[in-house]
């Protein structure tokens, strides 16, 4: 993957120390906290606080399990390419 540069060509140095997170069964985001995940995981779904779901820390193999286009069946790529390519906290991927 190409380095990101800035328009005078200098890498991009990210204002963020992101970590991805699973939040409920399915949906994976990149945070600075688990906290910050189910925020957002909350705030994604439109959900109450009594709806918040516990985030886990996503480590290991799980993060270079290649992911599959379900239409098409191509490589889409690793929770771990998405966080080296997210800037800011996000959603990354889900399964449902």
């Amino acid at each position: 993957m190409p380095e990101q540069l800035t328009p005078n060509g200098q890498p991009v140095e990210k204002a963020h120390n992101l970590s991805c997170y699973l939040v409920g069964d399915h949906d994976y985001f990149a945070a600075n906290s688990a906290r910050e995940a189910e925020q957002m995981y909350l705030d994604i779904n439109e959900l109450d606080e009594e709806d918040r779901e516990v985030a886990q820390l996503v480590a290991g193999a799980l993060l270079d399990t290649q992911w599959v286009e379900e239409d098409t069946k191509e490589p889409g790529g690793t929770l771990r390419q998405w966080l080296a390519e997210a800037t800011e906290p996000c959603w990354l991927a889900g399964t449902e």
